[in-house]
């Protein structure tokens, strides 16, 4: 089977601020820590020729353009290579500064996590919820809150007018991120990153998948399976019923049909 790692480019169209979400792969695969190449030599045959710098350069957009970059999560294959986005806020989820760090105890531990991914200066991770309190503003700058919409709990509506939304979306690890963005008056296109990685496991056909680690122990790709169902229930609702009126598609990072049947919005063009 033959997965893409998508990343996505949002213009918002009142202030033309440009947001990338997710970074998938690097270019260059040797960048990445020589224990994670091993791994990535598994997954061959692997493509990294049109990373999202270059995939924006084929719009006539330069990397150095963006304003926001949107981390959904800090797993190789969607962190890309931050540096190529000099003039960007970077925004993640929170604990991720500890989890990059190694911060967060032995089953969240990973050797080939890099401290130093994201610019300290220019990097704002989410306050952790329900800490702050509902309406609470922790970013006095961008009037930001933890806010609920409609079924979902916990968003940040990114510039207070309804267009974008950042989406608290636990299971597959800490600070793990969605994003929802109005692309018409009428619909709706909801990323959701890891949150549920095949097609079928979104359709209800087949479970998330479960393996038994070293130590014996049934584990599965998320981290916290309970909040992961929660999460995947909340996404099936959005897409069968709809939000304020109008549909919602949801998108998965890793969804190759997906990929194929919209081939003719990739950048330059657009949903």
């Amino acid at each position: 089977m033959t997965m893409p790692s998508m990343a996505f480019f949002i213009e918002h169209p009142a202030t033309k601020s440009k947001i990338v979400f997710d970074l998938s792969i690097r270019k260059d695969l040797t960048k990445y820590h020589p224990g994670l190449q091993k791994h990535i030599a598994t997954r061959d045959p692997i493509s990294s020729e049109d990373d999202v710098k270059s995939a924006l350069a084929l719009g006539g957009c330069d990397s150095g353009e963006i304003d926001y970059v949107i981390v959904s999560h800090i797993h190789w294959d969607h962190v890309g290579t931050p540096s190529d986005f000099p003039n960007a806020t970077f925004i993640c989820g929170h604990n991720t500064d500890k989890l990059l760090n190694n911060q967060m105890g032995e089953d969240l531990y990973n050797p080939y996590y890099e401290p130093d991914l994201l610019p300290k200066d220019r990097t704002i991770e989410l306050p952790a919820v329900p800490s702050q309190a509902e309406g609470e503003v922790f970013e006095p700058e961008r009037g930001w809150r933890w806010q609920s919409k409609h079924d979902i709990p916990h968003a940040i509506d990114m510039f207070n007018d309804g267009s974008i939304y950042i989406i608290n979306s636990p299971g597959h690890v800490p600070g793990h991120l969605n994003a929802l963005v109005r692309v018409a008056a009428d619909k709706w296109v909801y990323l959701a990153a890891d949150a549920c990685h095949h097609a079928r496991i979104f359709n209800g056909e087949t479970d998330f998948g479960a393996w038994k680690d070293d130590k014996g122990r049934t584990i599965t790709i998320h981290k916290d399976l309970d909040a992961a169902y929660k999460t995947l229930s909340m996404m099936q609702r959005l897409q069968r019923e709809g939000l304020d009126g109008s549909l919602v598609e949801v998108v998965l990072a890793h969804d190759g049909e997906w990929q194929e049947k919209n081939a003719r919005f990739f950048f330059p063009n657009h949903i």
